[in-house]
C-alpha cells in the first residue's frame, strides 16, 4: 500500500512539473536591446538606473537608457533587435524608452518607443505586425511609424518651448500634437513633413536627398552590408526642415 502511494505521489510531481514547464514556455513579453554599431565624435550614455559612460561601437542598451551626442557626432544603431536602425545626430539627447517583443520570430509582435528629448534622429522601421507599436515622442507631439524611413527634428525656441518637425522620407508617418489646445493629427506619406503648428508640406528636394542617402548608409552599417569603417564628422550638413510655425 505504502508503495503504489509512493507511485501516485511521484507521478503527481511529474505531472506538476508538466504543467510548469507548458506554463514557462508560453510566450510573454521579452525585454528586447538596442545595439550601438557605429559612434562618431564625442557621445555617452546613461543607464536608467542611473550612472554615465562614454558610449562605444558593439554596446549594449536596455530599454530605460539614453544617448547623448555632442557637437558634429553621430550614432547609428539597432533598436529592440533588428526592428529598426537608427541614426542620432549631433547634440541630440534620446531615451530608449521601451523595447519589448511578444510572441516567437515573425508571428511574434513588438513595442517600441523612442523619447526624441532634443535634436535630430533618422530611422528606418521594418515593416510591423498589426499589434505591434513603434512610437516617437518628443516634448510636444509623438509619431506613429510602420515601415517607413522617417526623420524627427526638435529643437530648443529658447523660450521653454520647442519647434518638432515630423517628415516621411519613405512610407507613412502618422504624427499627433496638441496645438492650441486641440489634438491635430496628420498623415504624412513620402517626401512630406509637418513643422507641428503649421501646414504638411513637400520637403526640398536637397533635403530630401540628404536624408535618403543617410538612411542608405545607416542601413548598410547597421544590417551589415557594409560593414567597413565610417568617415570621421558629418557626412553632409545637417538638413533643416523648413514649413510650419514655431509651437511649445
Amino acid at each position: 500500500m505504502k508503495r503504489l502511494v509512493t507511485i501516485a505521489a511521484y507521478l503527481m510531481v511529474l505531472v506538476l512539473a508538466g504543467v510548469s514547464s507548458l506554463k514557462s514556455a508560453e510566450p510573454g513579453k521579452i525585454p528586447g536591446k538596442a545595439t550601438v554599431r557605429t559612434v562618431v565624435g564625442p557621445a555617452t550614455y546613461t543607464k536608467a538606473g542611473g550612472g554615465s559612460d562614454k558610449l562605444k561601437a558593439n554596446q549594449v542598451l536596455e530599454a530605460g537608457d539614453s544617448i547623448t551626442t555632442g557637437p558634429d557626432a553621430y550614432v547609428y544603431l539597432s533598436v529592440n533587435g533588428v526592428t529598426s536602425a537608427v541614426r542620432i545626430g549631433a547634440e541630440t539627447t534620446l531615451v530608449l524608452k521601451t523595447m519589448e517583443n511578444t510572441g516567437p520570430g515573425r508571428e511574434g509582435t513588438t513595442d517600441t518607443s523612442l523619447d526624441l528629448k532634443i535634436g535630430t534622429i533618422q530611422g528606418q522601421v521594418k515593416k510591423v505586425t498589426g499589434d505591434s507599436k513603434y512610437e516617437i515622442s518628443t516634448p510636444h507631439g509623438v509619431a506613429g511609424i510602420r515601415g517607413t524611413d522617417f526623420s524627427v527634428e526638435v529643437t530648443a525656441n529658447g523660450n521653454g518651448t520647442y519647434t518638432v518637425t515630423f517628415i516621411s522620407i519613405s512610407g507613412t508617418v502618422v504624427a499627433s500634437a496638441v496645438v492650441n489646445g486641440q489634438l491635430q493629427t496628420k498623415t504624412l506619406t513620402s517626401g512630406e513633413s509637418w513643422t507641428v503648428g503649421g501646414d504638411v508640406v513637400p520637403v526640398p528636394v536637397q533635403i530630401l536627398q540628404t536624408l535618403e542617402q543617410w538612411i542608405a548608409e545607416l542601413v548598410s552599417v547597421v544590417y551589415g552590408f557594409n560593414p567597413g569603417p565610417v568617415p570621421i564628422g558629418p557626412i553632409h550638413p545637417r538638413p533643416q526642415p523648413g514649413g510650419g510655425s514655431p509651437s511649445g
